[in-house]
């Protein structure tokens, strides 16, 4: 499986992403996430990395057993 780093896609993930978030003013700055672009899509490309990593351990462990 793989993530799609297309706009749209980005796009979609970060709607999602802030009709899930509570934004009210008191709460924004508790996070301090940099929400840039560049911020983002480094968050995504580490997310997406652990997922190979852990992919990669589970057919190691397999292969194992």
């Amino acid at each position: 499986m793989t993530v799609s780093m297309s706009p749209e896609a980005l796009t979609e993930r970060l709607r999602i992403a802030s009709d899930l978030a509570d934004l009210r003013t008191e709460r924004r700055l508790h996070g301090k996430i940099d929400m840039s672009t560049a911020g983002i899509l480094a968050r995504l490309r580490e997310v997406e990395q652990l997922r190979r990593t852990c992919l990669g351990l589970a057919r190691l462990r397999r292969q194992e057993a």
